[in-house]
């Protein structure tokens, strides 16, 4: 079909999914849209960019200013939006194609489909996964009974969010609808209703405290009698695989890559549209995209319902609204925790929480400080992030997404304004200028606003090279040759200085190594490397002086409530300090596996000093270069356009062996560099006198305790993660309900840092 021959057709929200996915995919069919509609002018100029000066559709705010320009429209406006303006296209007699989901509500959705159904209009729903071909394949096999009756599944599906939103509204349930439910559980669901049919019963329980969910289980009885779960994750990779056990065997489907696994040879030998399961034609998203536009297309040219029309997406959305009307919290113990420390009050003249400021909340630390800031101090909190699609934890409660650089002193003077507490827990490893404009901007902003405290989070790396023996406040200045230990001593300076001078109500804290879930220097990359090979320690081990978050928000929130304090800096840690090699032990014992080696140091230096490392780091995994350039939006946009203008033939090759071929490198070295083989070899000892006299602080978890609560989240993060490593013990592997797992592909010997 040529342009001509498609419907006039108008593009309604030109956000992300839209440049990245729908109009690539819609020109490389030929279709080119004669409208754009968005409120927001740059985004329109980003899409009318893509499409060339020469040729730019209408672009307008309104579709109704252009409603005689176009015929068809796309939808990709924000969810809670998707029902009123798919209805009052339907009724002026559009046809609609909906990302998904149809609509947030039930209601909403059924009196589309009549509108469309009445106007003998086309509605079609982005639900693209049906294209995939080994989706399709699993939905042949079981109608045709190659597993028998189906007794039970188990799906599994999560990434680390990182979908490029640029408005804090779709982290707000009256922009976005819902959480990780509505999002990826439109597609996931949808399958599962067809592959299995409805749903007689569910338990569905999440980790939302009033926001949106990141996070969720659902127990499905099916009308049939088959029971499933499901596990749906914003904040974890899991399998993305669904297993399906019926009374003739079992089979493992990947729920949008065409992989399959079984261990019964008769049903890889099953054939379906001409492929069995070990020879499906490969896909990538764009194909899935384009199908799902030409079936639109077509379906308006033919005069039939689309093939994922309207009514299809019902009873996912039926089941979608009865979740969310049933929910249960789910259990997290590391987010519930033990009882909150007493901690003496000087607030009392305040009836009702506090208005906190907290920057750098995305992070580990301002992530946690959120958190119990909200359940145990009945806190407001204006969160300020750089990048929103960092905050997805966040908006598990109902917080004040503040999307602002620290530079933009208009900014962050309006986040300060009316709070009572500033939390700085932000830095930026890549700018000096970021990191100390920066805190003269907050810091000037609390002055103005007269804040009652402002708490300053350093690091304990300050004293780095770390001396053996005691380490207080009093012990010398670290190498200021690090630009680390050298902006943090800076930034240090300034709130003492402007608490000496001007009166500023600040405290700096320095923590030491803080540990606990989500942290991803010391938590996540420990255990990533232990799963992931062979991590090296020296035989001369030192001692970790490692605090657990949660006795770390306590000090933070004794700093705002301790005059005292004003003025001072304290060093925060644990009880104990256990070795180093204890620490990592604790680690690989929570994740079944035994990849820990101990080396003299001087073996581990000249290790590092190897050119082999750095060459082979490059030649193992080219790939990361193109990922890390990827990261930057305009050349992003830069290659996607020249992938989709290849010529076909040599599409199909780039597709194949650039995006398509899954190489995972599982057999790695971790050496650590010298800065970490000088902290590992350390036997400094926290004294924590001067923070016990001023600031009433008492670490409540020694490294058990804490390690406890973070050997559960380990479990639980990276239950679905390749162990290549040798497993410890059969009484030290993770539960799994793993049995037929999907084949690993592995790759030789890399040198990484540990």
């Amino acid at each position: 079909m040529t342009n001509a021959e498609f419907p006039r057709l108008a593009i309604i929200g030109c956000g992300s999914i839209v440049s990245h996915h729908l109009l690539p995919a819609l020109l490389r069919l030929g279709w080119r849209p004669s409208v754009l509609v968005d409120p927001s002018p740059e985004r329109l100029e980003a899409v009318q960019a893509l499409l060339g000066r020469s040729r730019a559709p209408v672009a307008v705010a309104d579709w109704r200013e252009a409603a005689d320009q176009f015929d068809a429209a796309l939808v990709a406006a924000p969810p809670m939006l998707h029902a009123p303006v798919g209805q009052s296209l339907l009724e002026a007699g559009k046809h609609v194609f909906m990302e998904k989901p149809l609509a947030v509500a039930l209601a909403d959705a059924e009196r589309m489909v009549q509108t469309a159904e009445a106007r003998q209009r086309v509605l079609a729903v982005g639900l693209m996964r049906r294209y995939v071909n080994g989706v399709r394949w699993l939905k042949a096999l079981i109608d045709a009974g190659q597993l028998g009756r189906v007794l039970r599944f188990e799906a599994r599906e999560g990434f680390v969010y990182n979908w490029g939103i640029s408005s804090p509204a779709m982290l707000r349930r009256d922009g976005a609808g819902g959480g990780v439910l509505l999002d990826t559980g439109s597609h996931t669901l949808d399958l599962l209703l067809w592959w299995f049919g409805e749903a007689a019963e569910v338990d569905y329980s999440d980790d939302s405290h009033g926001g949106l969910e990141s996070d969720c289980r659902l127990s499905l009885t099916m009308a049939s009698g088959a029971t499933g779960t499901l596990e749906l994750s914003r904040t974890r990779a899991l399998r993305n695989t669904i297993r399906v056990y019926g009374t003739k065997g079992s089979v493992e489907v990947h729920l949008y890559e065409n992989q399959i696994a079984s261990d019964v040879p008769q049903i890889l030998d099953f054939v379906h549209d001409g492929f069995s399961a070990n020879h499906i034609p490969p896909q990538i998203f764009g194909d899935l995209f384009q199908a799902e536009l030409r079936d639109f297309a077509d379906a308006i040219r033919d005069g039939r319902p689309a093939v994922v029309g309207g009514r299809e997406a019902l009873p996912s959305t039926a089941l979608i609204e009865r979740c969310y009307a049933n929910r249960k919290p789910l259990a997290l113990p590391w987010v519930d925790g033990p009882a909150p420390a007493a901690v003496p009050r000087t607030d009392g003249h305040r009836t009702d929480g506090p208005t906190v400021v907290v920057t750098g909340a995305a992070g580990f630390i301002g992530g946690r400080l959120v958190e119990r800031l909200c359940l145990e101090h009945g806190a407001k909190v204006r969160c300020i992030v750089r990048d929103i699609a960092q905050a997805v934890r966040l908006a598990r409660f109902p917080v004040e997404i503040v999307r602002a650089d620290l530079l933009d002193r208009e900014a962050i003077g309006k986040a300060v304004a009316g709070a009572d507490w500033v939390f700085h827990c932000a830095y930026d490893v890549r700018s000096r200028r970021q990191n100390i404009d920066g805190m003269t901007a907050l810091i000037d902003a609390s002055l103005a606003n007269g804040v009652e405290s402002f708490v300053h989070l350093s690091t304990f790396s300050v004293y780095e090279p770390l001396p053996d023996g005691p380490l207080s406040e009093e012990t010398r200045d670290g190498d200021r040759a690090w630009s680390y230990v050298q902006n943090k001593l800076d930034l240090e300076a300034m709130v003492l200085d402007a608490a000496r001078k001007r009166g500023l109500p600040g405290v700096v804290l320095q923590p030491s190594i803080v540990y606990g879930p989500f942290c991803k220097p010391w938590t996540n990359a420990p255990a990533e490397m232990l799963l992931s090979g062979t991590v090296v320690l020296p035989q001369e081990g030192g001692l970790c002086n490692a605090v657990y978050i949660d006795d770390l928000v306590d000090a933070m929130i004794a700093a705002t409530r301790s005059p005292r304090a004003i003025g001072e800096r304290f060093v925060i840690s644990g009880p104990d300090a256990p070795p180093w090699a204890a620490v990592f032990g604790r680690f690989q014992e929570a994740l079944g596996v035994d990849s820990l080696r101990f080396q003299p140091a001087e073996a581990i230096r000249k290790e590092m000093k190897s050119l082999r490392r750095d060459i082979a780091m490059v030649l193992q995994d080219p790939k990361k270069i193109i990922q890390i350039i990827v990261r930057w939006r305009p050349a992003r946009r830069l290659l996607q356009g020249g992938f989709d203008s290849l010529p076909p033939r040599l599409r199909h090759l780039v597709m194949v062996h650039y995006f398509l071929k899954k190489k995972t490198s599982r057999n790695q070295l971790w050496l650590p560099d010298a800065q970490k083989l000088a902290l590992y070899q350390a036997k400094a000892l926290i004294d924590l006198t001067k923070a016990r006299r001023l600031l009433g602080y008492e670490p409540r978890f020694t490294f058990e305790d804490g390690m406890a609560l973070t050997a559960d989240y380990l479990r639980w993060a990276y239950r679905d993660a390749p162990r290549t490593a040798p497993a410890a013990s059969a009484a030290n592997r993770p539960a799994s309900e793993d049995r037929h797992p999907l084949p690993a592909s592995t790759e030789t010997t890399r040198v990484g840092n540990a």
